[in-house]
């Protein structure tokens, strides 16, 4: 009977623990995790900030249920701090008691996550100073805001915006400073500026091209953010820090593990990583890049559960291959959906290609009936080959449609001539006879 160990019980390492089991009912699957909680929706956060729902809303499984139902054993509180390879062991402790603990195996998986990249400012450690990466983050979180009047969100990514909305929803003042001169810097500046007058439309203060100098405080609890260009403090009650995160990988570069260029685990397509019978995958793990066909760093939710997929079937016997992924990312910003997938054109640009872009405002569906709604595309072409390389998309309707047909585009190689004819559903409650997707490539056709 193989041992098969999980460090890790999120999105890549629970998908990977229950496709094994579900390929292999002899396997012996040990799942360790140092929260208290086991497979949870990290994208579920912000919902659970505003109160839409409770944090048991977000767990799939308990320990219990993985034991009676998938015959998975999930171990809680357990911090795995050594692998040794080749005694084919991992060893760590007990929070709640700090007792040695020791597990055997025959095959590995390192699903170890990511921790926040907090910036280098003082005043990081004060309280009501928060990240969220976590569940036990949000809980932390949750009751400080609810008690504040005036929260300071630093950075603009997409954690920083869906809270901006889950905080205003909750009555609170909000303001969002960004180093950098936009939003969603994954994004171009014209769509970027669309998102932000979202947040200004409800309320959001945005301050962009301001870093933030240090966060100050009295008697240990912050007060105030200071930020470079801006006299004075920002008063804060509370401080979200959304400045990124970067893989957790100190336990596999500990166990001779290699670490790739991005800083994430090297892997191939198989998920194995250098060392014999250990394997990776999720956010602490290279994720390979369709289009600049080679490694990159993917911290999404969907990209992490396909590798933990690859990976389970992997440690079950088989041999599964990671197609890779292409960014593909939609999140809901107040009233707006925004999403984006392939390269922006500051990506293209770093990949040296010549890019073409066109941008249009369209109606999601028949424009006379009653629940059309108003929304921007933007599709980015390599001018050499003609391929679709990127797509943006904001709107009030329905974005998510036309960033997954431009995605299957882009994996698939498609060219703007290919995408501009493609046969799309319509019926006038759905869609309209130009869909804004071909709008967008027959305004890029004409730029080509």
């Amino acid at each position: 009977m193989d041992r098969i160990v999980v460090v890790g019980g999120n999105a890549a390492g629970m998908t990977a623990a229950s496709r094994a089991r579900r390929l292999d009912p002899r396997l012996r699957i040990t799942v360790l995790e140092k929260s208290p909680t086991v497979s949870y929706s990290t994208c579920g956060i912000p919902y659970f900030v505003a109160g839409d729902v409770e944090a048991d809303d977000l767990i799939a499984f308990t320990p219990a249920r993985l034991r009676n139902e998938r015959d998975i054993e999930a171990r809680t509180r357990v911090a795995i701090d050594t692998v040794l390879p080749s005694r084919r062991r991992v060893e760590g402790a007990r929070l709640d008691t700090g007792e040695r603990v020791g597990w055997g195996y025959d095959r590995l998986l390192l699903a170890t996550g990511v921790k926040p990249r907090l910036p280098e400012i003082p005043g990081t450690d004060l309280e009501n100073v928060f990240s969220v990466t976590t569940l036990e983050d949000a809980v932390r979180l949750r009751p400080a805001v609810e008690a504040a009047e005036r929260v300071v969100i630093v950075g603009a990514g997409y954690v920083g915006l869906e809270m901006a909305e889950s905080l205003r929803r909750l009555g609170k003042g909000v303001t969002i400073f960004e180093a950098r001169n936009q939003v969603m810097p994954s994004m171009d500046a014209d769509m970027a500026r669309i998102v932000e007058y979202e947040l200004e439309r409800h309320g959001v203060g945005v301050r962009t091209s301001s870093p933030v100098d240090a966060l100050i405080g009295g008697d240990g609890r912050v007060t105030g953010v200071k930020s470079r260009g801006h006299p004075g403090a920002a008063p804060a009650d509370a401080v979200l820090l959304d400045t990124g995160v970067v893989p957790n990988t100190a336990l596999a570069g500990a166990a001779g593990v290699r670490i790739g260029a991005t800083g994430a685990i090297a892997v191939n397509e198989y998920m194995e990583t250098n060392v014999p019978g250990v394997y990776a995958a999720g956010n602490c793990a290279e994720a390979f890049c369709i289009q600049r066909r080679r490694p990159v760093i993917h911290y999404v939710g969907t990209v992490a559960a396909k590798q933990g997929r690859v990976a389970g079937e992997n440690l079950a016997g088989r041999r599964s291959r990671f197609a890779g992924a292409v960014g593909t990312t939609v999140l809901k910003v107040f009233d707006m959906a925004v999403g984006r997938t392939g390269l922006c054109s500051n990506e293209a640009a770093a990949e040296r290609i010549r890019a073409v872009s066109a941008r249009i405002e369209a109606q999601d569906r028949a424009a006379y009936y009653p629940t059309a709604r108003r929304i921007w595309v933007k599709l980015i072409a390599d001018a050499d080959s003609r391929r679709v390389v990127g797509a943006q998309s904001a709107g009030y309707g329905d974005v998510a449609k036309r960033i997954d047909v431009a995605a299957a585009a882009i994996t698939s190689g498609l060219t703007v001539d290919a995408l501009s004819q493609l046969d799309l559903g319509y019926t006038p409650p759905y869609g309209s006879l130009w869909d804004p997707l071909l709008v967008a490539s027959q305004a890029l056709l004409r730029k080509l």
